[in-house]
């Protein structure tokens, strides 16, 4: 009975605490932990940064944190203490994709974190350097077959979305690549500016500068619309291959635990944040629709799209990373 009314008290005091802790936030800088710096994602989190600081009269940091496929800094946010002075924006990548092709993870991508908000999807674009012989997505997958893995393509880190779409399309181009991991999406570009790399399935935020200036060609877009940064560019949906389709998005995430409140109180900042007009301006550019989703409609989203993809990487019979 004494451990019952033990229990009890220390309840209703965690309970006090963490409505005290929520009233007065915040009151030190808050910090927001990007594992993917140098690319889309960096400019997310500053635009994020900045319309949180404008939000909670606050100071408001970026704080890169790369390196294994963007894992070492979800991981971090993920053991970071739960009062809302630490927040994550991550993508698809870590939250979907590591989750559903690796053996093991060093977090839980739904149990370790409470969803702030997500954008929509961005299809991926698949780009090649001038050198390779071919003008078009047909003559890139017969060259390809023709010459198995001859052509290297880079992404933002193996286990990442830009390595998995590869591996889709491949898998359902029926051609062998050969994957080169880099830190960043930003550093694979560089590599396939210079010719280091034949081919990359990026982002549109990243390689539609370089495809309107004729340093690289965009064969394809992996979904179903075109985009309007890219009108130009056709769709595998439009080339006869409906199914090969991937996209990537970026979300903002607490730490769980983080108390309901201070939760709620960052999305009411974000929900119409997202119609300014720096915002609207990094969704077009980034191909991306302008529906983003909140808290829970986010979590349940992403629970479908980790279902999804997990049914396409056994069908595709992509082998599972360690």
């Amino acid at each position: 009975m004494r451990r019952s009314w033990l229990c009890l008290v220390f309840s209703a005091w965690v309970c006090v605490t963490s409505g005290v802790q929520a009233q007065d936030f915040p009151n030190k800088t808050i910090r927001i932990i990007n594992p993917f710096p140098g690319g889309p994602t960096d400019s997310f989190a500053r635009l994020i940064a900045g319309k949180l600081q404008a939000g909670l009269k606050q100071a408001v940091i970026v704080d890169a944190k790369a390196g294994a496929g963007g894992t070492i800094g979800v991981a971090a946010a993920a053991k970071s203490p739960p009062d809302g002075y630490t927040l994550l924006i991550t993508s698809a990548s870590t939250q979907i994709v590591q989750p559903v092709v690796r053996k093991s993870m060093p977090y839980d991508a739904e149990k370790d974190f409470i969803p702030i908000m997500a954008t929509g999807g961005s299809a991926s674009v698949v780009v090649v350097h001038p050198s390779l012989p071919v003008k078009n997505l047909r003559e890139f997958i017969d060259y390809a077959r023709a010459n198995p893995e001859a052509v290297s393509y880079g992404s933002s880190g193996t286990g990442t979305a830009l390595h998995l779409a590869g591996e889709v399309f491949a898998s359902i181009a029926g051609v062998k690549l050969q994957h080169i991991p880099y830190k960043t999406a930003a550093q694979s570009m560089t590599d396939l500016l210079g010719g280091q790399v034949k081919a990359m399935f990026d982002s549109p935020n990243n390689s539609s500068p370089q495809i309107k200036n004729g340093k690289v060609k965009g064969l394809a877009i992996m979904g179903p619309e075109r985009l309007s940064v890219l009108p130009d560019v056709p769709t595998t949906t439009e080339l006869g291959m409906p199914n090969m389709r991937f996209t990537n998005w970026l979300g903002v995430y607490a730490p769980a635990g983080t108390p309901p409140d201070i939760v709620e109180r960052m999305i009411k900042i974000l929900r119409p944040a997202m119609n300014d007009a720096d915002m609207k301006e990094y969704f077009e550019r980034s191909g991306m629709p302008p529906s983003p989703l909140f808290g829970q409609d986010m979590a349940q989203a992403s629970r479908v799209q980790r279902s999804e993809l997990a049914e396409v990487v056994k069908r595709a019979g992509i082998a599972l990373l360690d």
